[in-house]
């Protein structure tokens, strides 16, 4: 890729740089948080290569890191007026020039949902065809660092108690307009044990168009539940946890995990008094 190497195709000394600080979990990571969360695309006026990620300010630590990684500008985005009264501020970086190629090829091998759109893309922006050949590149590589990306990103994670019973519910979802994206999720955590419930499909034709908002031009997601309890859940938590970076979400998988701690050893109590009398 031009400006990345010199002449004797030997990394720059900032490429050299990011590629280091860079590793492979990090890329998974950012995998998920693009195909959840960013935007890939061709500039309408100077038809140049765009990548941009843009989160709320208090979930933002993950854009924070990357942009200080590439050296890029984080830029604070507010919004005014009645269609953005429930709007929190944002954090929004771009990629541009060298460094979105760069990016690009980073986290390709390991995109699901924008992998194509992307190759086509970079294929367009004179990035040599044969590369995508290659098996790392070619294959659909599904990994726990992705889902953290993506859990960050589309993912809802929630904790609820029931006020007339001393009970919880539980609920870890992931939300997409790409159906079959959520299905090959699915069949690669089904692959490790874990089950889920029946596919939820929304559409918006009962939701009532308002100045700045036409339901008709939203496109239909599906929404996918993990089925099972707290065990069921901190199994799916514990190997997500190492790799999430969203405060608020961590914390609710953390609050499950004690929960279920909690839960156990008073069921260990209850079964060593029991066996006593």
């Amino acid at each position: 890729m031009r400006n990345v190497f010199d002449e004797n195709l030997n990394m720059l000394p900032f490429f050299k740089k990011v590629d280091d600080r860079f590793p492979i979990a990090l890329r998974k990571y950012f995998a998920g948080m693009i195909d959840g969360d960013g935007s890939i695309g061709i500039h309408k006026s100077n038809k140049t290569l765009r990548c941009s990620l843009e989160l709320a300010e208090d979930a933002a630590s993950c854009l924070v890191h990357i942009a200080d990684i590439f050296d890029l500008t984080v830029r604070r985005c507010t919004r005014s007026g009645e269609r953005y009264k429930n709007y929190k501020p944002s954090l929004k970086i771009e990629f541009a020039g060298a460094k979105v190629k760069f990016f690009l090829m980073g986290i390709y091998p390991y995109l699901l949902e924008k992998k194509e759109k992307c190759k086509e893309i970079l294929i367009a922006k004179q990035c040599p065809e044969d590369i995508f050949e290659e098996p790392l590149m070619k294959n659909r590589n599904f990994s726990y660092e992705y889902l953290a990306g993506y859990t960050d990103a589309e993912g809802s994670i929630m904790m609820t108690k029931f006020k007339k019973e001393n009970y919880y519910r539980f609920r870890y979802a992931l939300i997409s307009n790409d159906r079959e994206h959520l299905k090959f999720i699915r069949s690669k955590l089904i692959e490790d044990g874990f089950e889920f419930r029946k596919l939820s499909f929304k559409n918006y034709k009962n939701v009532k168009k308002e100045r700045g908002r036409n339901p008709d031009k939203w496109k239909p997601t599906t929404v996918l539940y993990l089925k099972g309890g707290a065990a069921e859940h901190v199994k799916l938590y514990e190997k997500l946890l190492p790799f999430m970076t969203m405060t608020k979400k961590i914390k609710r998988m953390q609050d499950t995990i004690n929960y279920d701690l909690i839960a156990r050893m008073i069921k260990r109590k209850k079964s060593k008094n029991g066996n006593k009398t």
